[in-house]
């Protein structure tokens, strides 16, 4: 009605005509949201200009915009959420698509008669202020009379707005917002309206139906060293001062409000000892240079606050324990957490680990954990990092945190364990020496020691202080035993002693009552400590890779009531399926040695607790045939390795393991995880499983074959393996291509995740794809090393359906790792079979020149890696697409390096 009134009271007559120019231009300029002379108020235009820093001379965040650009003219995309961690530049890129918007009103190309912009920060704890306080933004934009009510209020917004093609942009959002409530028409139900939202929470966008989530990532190391030096002025670039300044912006982790914060407090300062102590106070964690606790620590605490409850900010602080850009194994964070009963100590192990999984994936979605660089882990960002450090030892009135993780300490203080400390971590240092003498620390409950590589000794004293102790860690230490005190910790939950190569012996263990996790993993020992079998709130024993075991007693075994998770991987120890007089020579050698009857197979059937089981068989397979082993189909994991696998160090090693039996297929059927090695028979094995086989193996989600020859047999007729997730192959003869394996076995890999080939010198390439697989859905990384005639990894076959021509070969693929393939020229004619790629790392494959990257199919990519001169000897097609992808990439370390980490 208002536009009507307007229309007609800009009607005029000239010589008694009326000038439809004059209304068609007014028509134009309502279209386009502008009032049109009405008394009822000043005009509203269609999008007002925020100041700000202009996104013109920054590429990625440009780039990011065009994307979003893109978005607006989709017509199925209403609700966009842009989202990542604080002070990454959402605001900053939202508020440059405004005032792109607001240069563009007048034009045809504008796409909305009305862009509005609101901050909706939470500044309450009532949504109905927060709610409230939005509404009244909004009303004041549109020139709105006040109201008495919200919902008197909510009508004259959507009365305005549902007269508009609108755009809504609220900044900083923290928790679901109620649009009825507000009056904010939704965009589904109003055509070619959107909503644009910016959150540190993508699980925000999530509950606000966002049809797209767009992540803000941090800067490229180029763009982050230009705004810090626009900020730190040119004393940067200064030849006294730019290695220093390098350093420096390297510490605020490519986060732009860490950079701009710290260069401007660092701007024209002119003293080396200046910019060095700076140096000091970002790596030690301590806000003491000007502008970073208000500007920058504040402002991330944010996302700490917003967390739901205690228990899961707990957990969030628990992670700075580990150093800088250091990827946790989610496991043993897991693990930690749930010694010290932050996620529920009467949980069961797998519901510990789905549960502390949720909390992780919580935490990645406030942008306050991320990805970790190795499988299955996860890492803090360096700036959050500190912010959780500078919460858990400086924000309180007492220090509870002691955290020098990998910072070069070589002596322990004193001075430094106070009484009012909880958690300590020392990690990844150079210790040598810990304090031979009692210090009283009554309240830490988890001290982390380990990967200081020069540490010999755990003084007996030295434990008498921590009587709270329930979470330890030595692994990674030259320990050779524990001093009695140990003992002592009545409370302690987790023994983590992974991978204490030198460890031969520890103390007898019965008094540790309360133990629920003991980490053995690649340690040295024999034999099981005495006082095992009173363990009886022993949840999880981890005695993989532990060479030199070779005898555990049968009653120890039997009386880990609580266990549910036994990992033996590796070990030296031979498990048979049951009592019988010794037939081998190891098994002779071993009964000379240890009278008492040894564990079998049979002993854990006890275990009614029992879910997951890794072991090695060391029993013919024909044994099954006469034993009872029909409880292990109540495992959730069982994993075996048959075959070859590794002895004690003393014990001369058989040369293969025979796979003859009916009993084969039965253990097959029942075997999550499945690892054949050096097995004689292993081809008589699948030819018998693909002749007689009548179904498939439905629960086999892992398989191994490793030191084995794959000879031409028939053919299966239908899937064994269809819900196979993982496949390692290693030094396996007379396999050209794994389509060939793929065809003996009716393989078609649609749940195929990880593939992993390493020695297998004949392959030419991985697969065919043709009319068996035409494409691995699911297949999300691969491993190749050391097949040397390799020259293709996804190769099309010739007899290919025409329908089948286009598909990508792994759409899904996001990280690949190839090393040592000196004929390796392509990784697959189809470059939309990389549209996923995020991580790609090549090292001494000298034939690769191109890759299958172009605008299209290369926005995914985040890290290459590879030695410099092979990289500077990949073709592109322009120039411009090197520089693009030069910015992703980096230098693998030589090799000496490596081998020193």
């Amino acid at each position: 009605m208002d536009i009507a009134v307007s229309l007609v009271a800009s009607l005029v007559v000239e010589g008694g005509k009326f000038v439809l120019r004059s209304i068609t231009s007014k028509m134009r300029r309502c279209w386009h949201g502008e009032t049109i002379g009405d008394a009822t108020g000043p005009p509203v235009k269609v999008a007002e200009h925020i100041p700000g820093p202009s996104i013109r001379d920054h590429t990625t965040s440009s780039e990011r915009m065009a994307g979003v650009l893109e978005l607006l003219h989709e017509d199925e995309v209403r609700r966009i959420g842009i989202w990542g961690m604080g002070g990454v530049g959402k605001s900053y890129l939202v508020k440059n698509l405004n005032n792109k918007l607001s240069i563009t009103s007048s034009s045809s190309r504008q796409p909305f008669s009305l862009v509005i912009w609101a901050t909706v920060s939470k500044t309450t704890s009532s949504r109905q202020l927060d709610a409230k306080n939005l509404q009244n933004k909004l009303a004041d934009r549109l020139n709105l009379k006040d109201e008495e009510t919200m919902e008197r209020t909510a009508r004259q917004i959507s009365k305005r707005l549902r007269r508009e093609k609108f755009l809504l942009i609220l900044d900083d959002v923290w928790e679901d917002i109620n649009l009825d409530l507000v009056g904010i028409p939704r965009p589904e139900n109003h055509l070619g309206s959107k909503i644009i939202l910016t959150s540190r929470s993508l699980d925000v966008c999530r509950t606000m139906m966002t049809d797209v989530e767009v992540k803000v990532e941090v800067l490229t190391d180029e763009e982050a060293w230009e705004l810090f030096k626009e900020h730190a002025g040119e004393v940067a670039d200064l030849q006294s001062i730019k290695p220093l300044a390098v350093t420096v912006c390297k510490e605020c982790g490519k986060l732009p409000l860490a950079l701009i914060t710290v260069g401007s407090a660092m701007r024209r300062k002119t003293q080396v000892g200046l910019w060095e102590d700076a140096i000091d106070e970002l790596r030690m964690s301590r806000p003491s240079i000007h502008g970073i606790e208000p500007n920058l620590y504040s402002s991330l605490k944010l996302s700490y606050d917003s967390l739901q409850n205690e228990k899961l900010k707990s957990c969030f602080l628990y992670c700075c324990l580990y150093p800088e850009d250091y990827s946790i194994l989610i496991s043993e964070l897991v693990e930690c957490w749930w010694a010290e009963g932050l996620i529920g100590e009467q949980l069961a192990y797998h519901a510990a680990l789905n549960r502390g999984i949720a909390l992780i994936e919580s935490l990645k979605d406030s942008c306050l954990l991320e990805t970790g660089d190795a499988d299955n882990s996860i890492k803090m960002h360096g700036v959050v990092r500190d912010v959780a450090i500078w919460i858990a030892a400086c924000a309180g009135p007492e220090s509870k945190f002691l955290v020098q993780a990998n910072v070069g300490v070589i002596r322990l203080s004193e001075v430094e364990l106070q009484r009012n400390l909880e958690r300590v971590s020392l990690m990844r240092n150079s210790i040598k020496v810990l304090p031979d003498q009692e210090i009283e620390c009554p309240k830490v409950i988890s001290m982390f020691l380990q990967y200081n590589s020069f540490l010999q000794k755990i003084p007996e004293s030295f434990l008498r202080g921590f009587a709270a102790l329930k979470v330890m860690n030595l692994g990674g230490t030259q320990i050779r035993s524990l001093p009695v005190s140990l003992l002592r910790l009545r409370d302690l939950r987790a023994l983590l002693l992974r991978s204490c190569n030198h460890l031969e012996e520890l103390p007898p263990l019965g008094s540790l009552t309360k133990l629920n996790i003991l980490d053995l993993h690649d340690t040295s020992i024999k034999q099981l400590p005495e006082g095992m079998d009173q363990l009886t709130s022993l949840r999880k024993l981890d005695l993989s890779y532990t060479l030199n075991l070779d005898f555990v007693l049968a009653e120890t075994v039997s009386k880990l009531t609580s266990l549910e998770f036994l990992d033996m991987t590796g070990s030296g120890y031979r498990w048979l399926i049951e009592q019988r007089p010794p037939q081998l020579y190891f098994e002779i050698y071993l009964q000379e040695r240890h009278t008492e009857r040894r564990a079998t197979l049979d002993d854990l059937q006890s275990l009614q607790r029992l879910s997951v089981l890794c072991l090695c068989l060391h029993d013919t397979v024909k044994a099954f045939e006469k034993c009872d082993v029909y409880w292990i189909q109540r495992l959730k994991t069982f994993r075996c390795s048959m075959g070859l696998t590794y002895s004690p160090r003393d014990i001369a090693r058989p040369m293969e393991r025979d796979l003859s039996g009916d009993g084969t297929e039965w253990f097959i059927s029942h075997a999550t995880s499945l690892a054949f090695d050096n097995c004689r028979n292993l081809h008589e094995v699948l030819e018998n499983l693909v002749v007689n086989r009548v179904d498939c193996f439905a629960d086999m989600k892992i398989l191994t074959l490793k030191d084995a020859m794959l000879n031409e047999g028939s053919n299966a007729k239908f899937d064994l393996l269809p819900n196979l997730e993982e496949l390692y192959l290693d030094n396996i003869g007379k396999l050209k291509s794994l389509s060939v394996l793929a065809d003996r076995l009716g393989l078609s890999f649609p749940r195929l995740e990880v593939l992993v080939v390493t020695g297998c010198n004949e392959l030419e390439n991985l697969f065919f794809l043709g009319d068996r697989i035409t494409s691995l859905p699911k297949l999300s990384k691969i491993k190749v090393d050391t097949c040397v005639h390799l020259n293709e990894l996804f190769q099309c076959f010739p007899g290919s359906a025409k329908g089948h021509a286009a598909a990508a070969a792994a759409p899904n693929l996001r990280a690949a790792h190839l090393s040592g393939l000196p004929r390796l020229q392509r990784l697959c004619r189809r470059e939309e079979s990389w549209q996923s790629l995020e991580q790609l790392e090549v090292t001494r494959c000298p034939s690769l020149k191109k890759l299958p990257f172009g605008t299209v199919n290369g926005n995914s990519i985040k890290k290459i890696k590879g030695d410099a001169h092979w990289w500077s000897e990949v073709h592109w097609d322009t120039g411009d697409m090197k520089l693009y992808f030069d910015r992703h990439f980096k230098e693998t370390p030589d090799l000496q390096a490596n081998l020193g980490m």
